[in-house]
């Protein structure tokens, strides 16, 4: 072979993929030879300005839907912030319906810089992480030939070294910085199609135990911020980050005492926003393909983790009233406990069925979609257990299936009249310790999964109330773990 026509020979497909650029014509020759060969060939003609700051998003709902065309099952993690293991989950997906691999051909990126004429950081480093991707997994990567010359930024460095100063210097020349200015439009908070590839709603700042003043003093500002910039259309994703991020921690701060009106205000806004915007959307569930994941998709969404993980089995367990923020303090303290005896697989932000009572998420569970078009008129809930009878686990059957049911979260909120903030930890310890001693049961490699069914609000005197659309009583925790092999 002479050197033209080893020059001009395609770029092999391995396992290891490849990445370049290449010019329109070049990009529709390869994207033949890709398809040929096996690929799964996703392509984004052109990469607008709605995708700036949001290209992992673009990307990775361009790949959810090939997949979907394909045959693929859905995706076998609900919610992981890791970016390497949803693109190993993609991969999986996309060789189980018969591809060797996954090629991305995009457009130009142009559109998508911002006023500097780069790329955003975050979209910078979704490319290095793609391009990465390619050096170790069947993934390929072709990029317009025209955007060789777009700017962009690399990994992050210092401050230190970036501004070249020392922080000797940095004392000597401080300069007092105005407080943030804070728009007093109303955030909007809209229910959309969910946002898969979006980031997750866990985050390591948790709401419980109460901030101290300094903490709260130093966040309220930014959480307030946020919500007030939360105008418009949110993807799901978008808006239970927001929710965890920014609405829960300025609740918790609240609640510690901060009496800034601004936060107040922006507070009380997205909770109106959100219950009006879910109450609106929710009759539409019935019927949409995409809506966001509820209580009644437990069963499926356990299979799903538990056939990634290798699970032999799938336990699921309903916590009553366990909220989001709870949610998290009781994982923590349940991880604790197991240690090595049992591993945390994925962490996962569910919406309740509205009304937001037990009584209605059992029916939803027991009757699935068919709940929302048609919901039947329920009976009155009885009491809670009491007492010691709160911590004991239950088994129960609901429709055709069977689930474990705690009750103590709920018994104890509601036992405690006017102190449910200072009780919430302690609370939450309890309840830890009855599902790790439940997790403790279960056969090696079986996937427990742990779930809320409603949330509650706490109002002015301390009382916990249910039933209505607010975030706290709609957005509820769940957690699975892995018995017997810890990561």
């Amino acid at each position: 072979m002479d050197a033209t026509a080893e020059e001009a020979s395609p770029t092999p497909v391995d396992a290891a993929g490849f990445a370049r650029f290449a010019t329109a014509d070049e990009r529709s020759t390869e994207r033949m030879r890709l398809e040929s060969s096996g690929m799964l060939v996703v392509e984004l003609r052109d990469v607008g300005t709605s995708a700036r700051g949001r290209l992992a998003d673009v990307i990775d709902e361009a790949i959810e839907a090939a997949l979907e065309d394909s045959g693929a099952a859905a995706a076998g993690i609900a919610w992981s912030r890791d970016r390497d293991v949803v693109l190993g989950d993609q991969l999986v997906r996309a060789r189980r319906v018969g591809a060797s691999g996954i090629a991305i051909v995009l457009g130009s990126m142009r559109a998508a810089a911002g006023t500097c004429g780069a790329l955003p950081p975050e979209d910078c480093a979704t490319l290095r992480f793609l391009v990465r991707a390619t050096m170790e997994r069947p993934l390929s990567i072709l990029l317009d030939a025209a955007d060789e010359g777009t700017g962009g930024y690399g990994e992050p460095v210092p401050i230190r070294d970036l501004l070249s100063i020392s922080s000797a210097t940095a004392c000597s020349r401080t300069v007092p910085c105005p407080p943030p200015r804070v728009s007093t439009a109303p955030p909007t908070a809209p229910i959309v199609e969910r946002d898969e590839s979006a980031p997750s709603p866990a985050s390591s700042t948790l709401p419980w135990p109460p901030q101290s003043g300094d903490h709260a003093e130093n966040g309220w500002r930014g959480w307030t911020l946020q919500l007030c910039a939360a105008r418009g259309p949110q993807p799901l994703g978008a808006l239970e980050k927001l929710f965890s991020d920014s609405y829960m921690p300025l609740a918790s701060a609240i609640d510690s005492g901060l009496g800034d009106a601004r936060a107040h205000q922006a507070h009380d806004e997205f909770a109106a926003t959100f219950a009006k915007g879910y109450s609106e959307a929710f009759p539409m569930f019935a019927a949409m393909a995409k809506r966001p994941r509820l209580v009644l998709d437990v069963h499926d969404l356990a299979g799903r983790i538990g056939r990634l993980h290798g699970a032999r089995s799938t336990r699921l367990l309903l916590v009553d009233g366990m909220r989001w923020d709870v949610s998290r303090l009781v994982q923590e303290r349940v991880v604790a406990k197991l240690g090595t005896r049992a591993s945390l697989t994925d962490e996962l932000l569910l919406w309740s069925a509205l009304p937001t009572s037990t009584m209605r998420q059992l029916e939803t569970i027991a009757r699935g979609v068919e709940s929302l078009r048609t919901p039947t008129a329920l009976e009155s809930e009885s009491e809670p257990p009491r007492g010691r009878s709160a911590e004991c686990i239950r088994r129960m059957r609901v429709g055709p299936r069977e689930l474990s049911k705690l009750d103590l979260v709920e018994a104890r909120v509601q036992a405690a009249r006017g102190n449910v903030l200072r009780e919430l930890p302690s609370i939450a310890e309890a309840a830890a310790e009855a599902i790790a001693r439940h997790i403790e049961t279960l056969a090696a490699r079986t996937l427990g999964s742990v779930f809320g069914d409603h949330g509650f609000t706490i109002d002015r005197a301390g009382v916990a109330r249910q039933g209505g659309a607010s975030p706290e009583e709609v957005l509820v925790g769940a957690f699975a773990l892995l018995v017997g092999e810890a990561h």
